[in-house]
């Protein structure tokens, strides 16, 4: 292998770019200057002489337009009443007006048409011929009246006649159109008109069949030359003859072809005109040469063009190669300089291939990984600054590093939603902390479903904690509210039919400032505490959101005092009791969780103070825990009343009990076990408290403040058991049961249908297996 230093030694690109760049530009111009050459002149003949052909046909129309307009002349003269046979006695030099107007009838007549020289009337009776330039003349003798009488004979109306000469000019002969009066063939002519025909004029447009060279004539039916060449009589009878000739055995209606006469040749053309009773042929011949003498000075100039083009392509194609080859010398060189490249090979290209697949590759895992990373950068960026850390950077330094995260934020105005799902105090079964996640991470994957659909730039954070955020990018020139309500109610209805939970939904004011995001969140977060707890869907807009600070508060401090009494003597039922009654009058005076939370707060405080005085550790009681944290987290008044129970009234119930004094202690652990065994016998609270030395009230407190629960519920709740345990393991009949556990048995359903909400009978009939 060949190793390319940075010498003038060049790879194998170089000569191969040299040798490919030569073909791709002189291979071209060569197959052009060739084209050109064979096929381009004869479709540039081919076209001109197309041209030259509508050029020729226009002429042939023009010519038969006007032979047209002169036999539809002809016809109408004959046929003219204005012309009667009383033309035939007429006195020209009595009726002196008619005669003036006949005379300019016929100057007229010759004004018409420009193959008109004169038009004469010729009367036979009269023996007189009136013309336009001749005036009124009489017949001056017999030969002339012999030749104008053989006008009229025949059958034909009007025919054409190949000379007559003018009376007052004898020696001029002019081709002419003879029109017999009356028109048509019924009766005898009386006289006729005779047109002479204007040959000038007749020749001139005959010869715009041609042009140059060429030479163009007009033929009769006799093949007597009707036009006179205007070129040498010498050098064309020939050519006239010839194609008189080729005419005459062609013996088609009309044709073109090319004739060769005298080494030149010629493109003729000719048809034929049925006119005036004769029918005329026409023939025109215009040399090729002529033709094509656009065409050889326009292959010369394509072959000197041609030349020019290949000489300069091979000297643009050196030049080209080397400056195609610099930028592929110089990123050999680039690759060759990474840290793992390797030695620049012979083939610069397959060297660069190879390398730059390799940084592809690179690139491509790169970027792969970043994009991995975006979400979770952009979630982490977002929580810094809706928690506000990010207080040190400007609009356009947030902006920046907002664009480095995908997110094009011009023009685009923010608003932050936060919804917190409600309700789990409803359901049957208890919840997990994890519960509570899963709950969180379903709700997040609704709302992003939903935003997806109608959003195009935005971002869900899920809380853990049963809430969920969204920060929404819109243009500004949209109109915020409509896409707030659209989503708000989308949000509601699908987490209301898919959770099963309320939602309180609280919506921020629309800003295009990302300095006033951390702002925005943190107010709309906070303003969930302004919800009315209840079992409803809410929405709290923070456009139209006012705290309504200036109502009296009134407090349920007689409550607080019952239950701080209950709590401290330990009467559990009691202090819960009171509890849920103190909450009731928080909701009574202010719905909104904040209130209820303070309310409860303050009670919680008293409570505290009432473990102090009873010389009760609370670190030790509730292990270090915060118990105000705990509970401003609690949303549900269900699970804040459940909270009071298991996490506050209870240990302290519990703690209490033990510090009662050791013999009640001893008397009630002794009668719990004679309970145990007597429980099926005729027992009660009296006779116990007789056996024990005491009174049944004391009995009652301590055995409540013992058990957590009156000994009335606690003989209830073994018998029950009992009777749970002889459904399912005997046969025994329910009245039979009933015997056995002391009661009768309407009462024993009664008291089994409140424990179990089943009747003995549909108990043992739904665990029979």
């Amino acid at each position: 292998m060949q190793i390319i230093t940075q010498g003038t030694v060049k790879g194998s690109f170089y000569r191969k770019s040299l040798i490919l760049v030569l073909i791709i530009t002189c291979l071209p111009v060569t197959l052009i200057s060739i084209g050109l050459y064979y096929t381009g002149s004869d479709r540039i003949v081919e076209e001109l002489n197309k041209a030259h052909q509508i050029q020729l046909k226009q002429s042939i129309q023009r010519l038969d337009d006007y032979l047209s307009h002169l036999e539809l002349y002809s016809a109408q003269l004959g046929f003219n009443p204005g012309f009667d046979k009383s033309l035939a006695v007429i006195d020209f030099h009595q009726q002196f007006q008619r005669t003036n107007d006949l005379l300019r009838s016929l100057s007229l007549m010759k004004d018409s048409n420009p193959l008109i020289s004169s038009v004469v009337l010729y009367l036979k009776d009269s023996d007189k011929v009136i013309g336009d330039d001749s005036g009124v003349r009489t017949i001056p003798n017999e030969q002339e009246r012999a030749v104008f009488q053989s006008l009229l004979r025949g059958d034909e109306g009007i025919y054409w006649v190949h000379s007559i000469h003018p009376i007052h000019r004898p020696e001029s002969n002019h081709h002419g159109v003879i029109i017999k009066l009356p028109g048509g063939t019924q009766s005898a002519a009386y006289g006729a008109f005779i047109i002479y025909i204007n040959q000038s004029a007749l020749n001139n447009m005959v010869q715009r069949l041609t042009s140059g060279a060429g030479v163009a004539f007009l033929i009769d039916d006799h093949d007597q030359m009707i036009t006179d060449s205007s070129k040498d009589f010498n050098e064309i009878q020939g050519l006239e003859e010839a194609l008189k000739a080729y005419v005459r055995h062609d013996n088609l209606h009309e044709n073109t072809f090319v004739y060769d006469w005298q080494g030149q040749s010629f493109s003729v053309s000719y048809g034929k005109l049925a006119k005036l009773g004769t029918e005329f042929t026409y023939i025109s011949a215009t040399p090729l040469s002529q033709i094509m003498a656009p065409v050889s000075s326009m292959v010369k100039t394509v072959l000197l063009v041609s030349g020019f083009g290949l000489f300069m392509a091979l000297l643009l194609s050196w030049f080209a190669s080397k400056k195609i080859y610099d930028p592929i010398r110089r990123l050999a060189k680039v690759f060759h300089s990474f840290k793992d490249g390797e030695p620049v090979a012979n083939d610069e290209l397959a060297y660069i291939e190879r390398q730059w697949k390799r940084q592809l590759e690179k690139s491509e895992q790169l970027y792969t990984k970043v994009k991995q990373s975006v979400p979770n950068l952009r979630e982490g960026f977002l929580l810094q600054l809706l928690e506000g850390h990010l207080y040190y950077l400007s609009d356009q330094e947030l902006a920046l590093k907002m664009k480095e995260l995908d997110w094009s934020i011009e023009n685009k105005q923010f608003v932050f939603f936060v919804m917190q799902l409600h309700g789990m105090s409803s359901f049957d079964t208890a919840f997990s902390e994890k519960d509570k996640q899963l709950i969180s991470y379903a709700a997040s994957n609704i709302v992003e479903e939903l935003c997806s659909a109608q959003v195009e730039l935005f971002h869900v954070i899920n809380y853990q904690d049963l809430s969920v955020g969204l920060f929404l990018m819109l243009d500004s020139s949209m109109d915020s509210s409509e896409i707030k309500d659209k989503l708000a109610n989308d949000f509601m209805s699908a987490l209301n039919n898919v959770l099963r939970m309320t939602v309180t939904l609280v919506i921020s004011k629309a800003t295009c400032s990302i300095g006033e995001i951390p702002g925005l969140a943190e107010q709309t977060r906070q303003a969930l505490r302004y919800r009315e707890i209840g079992p409803s869907n809410q929405r709290l807009d923070m456009d139209d959101f006012l705290l309504a600070g200036h109502q009296p508060v009134r407090f349920p401090f007689e409550l607080e005092r019952e239950i701080v009494h209950a709590f401290s003597i330990g009467m559990e039922e009691e202090t819960m009791m009171r509890i849920s009654q103190f909450m009731q009058a928080l909701q009574k005076e202010s719905s909104t969780e904040l209130m209820v939370h303070q309310g409860l707060m303050k009670l919680l405080g008293s409570m505290w103070d009432a473990i102090l005085k009873s010389g009760t550790n609370p670190y030790t009681l509730y292990q270090g825990a915060d118990l105000y944290e705990q509970l401003q987290a609690i949303r549900e008044p269900e699970e804040m009343l459940d909270w009071f129970r298991h996490k506050l009234v209870a240990p302290f119930i519990q703690t209490l009990s033990l510090t009662y004094d050791p013999e009640l202690k001893s008397a009630i652990d002794r009668l719990l076990l004679k309970i145990q065994e007597e429980y099926l016998s005729d027992i009660s609270l009296e006779g116990y408290a007789e056996q024990l030395q005491m009174s049944p009230f004391k009995l009652s407190r301590a055995f409540k403040q013992m058990t957590g629960q009156n000994y009335v519920d606690y003989v209830t709740k073994l018998r029950m058991e009992k009777c749970k345990e002889l459904l399912l393991t005997t046969d025994l009949k329910i009245g039979e049961i009933a015997e056995k556990l002391r009661y009768q048995p309407s009462h024993l359903i009664r008291l089994f249908k409140k424990s179990e909400e089943l009747t003995p009978g549909q108990y043992r009939e739904k665990h029979s297996h």
